[in-house]
């Protein structure tokens, strides 16, 4: 009879862990694509011009979180900002904190990202 239960016991666990595991994969799935839709707007490539010298940044989505890095760095989570729909922070790797704001043309659409950091202001102009 122990074993009967036993049986029975592990079956209904195996069943349970693997409707988990296809519950928190579809949630995965539909956080991902919220995210993927909520940041389309500022997904893409911006030009900033640092003093002459052209930095691209480019901006998408990963695991349900915005992501952005100049090319050939690390990349970095965006963290929004609680209230705020194109407001976001970053504290790097290194420790160097920044706000970013992406800012909309006057069509509705997002034209620019302003990144505020170490009491400099440097503008970039989406560009794809």
């Amino acid at each position: 009879m122990e074993a009967k239960v036993t049986k029975v016991f592990r079956k209904t666990s195996v069943a349970l862990t693997l409707t988990l595991f296809v519950l928190s994969a579809s949630l995965i799935a539909f956080y991902q694509e919220d995210a993927e839709k909520k940041y389309a707007p500022l997904i893409g490539d911006y030009e900033f011009d640092m003093q002459g010298q052209v930095m691209i940044v480019s901006f998408w989505v990963e695991e349900g979180k915005l992501w952005g890095a100049p090319e050939g760095e690390s990349p970095e989570e965006l963290e929004p900002v609680e209230g705020e729909n194109l407001k976001f922070e970053i504290t790097t790797a290194n420790g160097q904190f920044m706000e970013l704001e992406f800012v909309k043309d006057d069509s509705g659409k997002v034209a620019k990202c302003i990144v505020l950091t170490m009491g400099m202001e440097m503008e970039g102009v989406k560009i794809k």
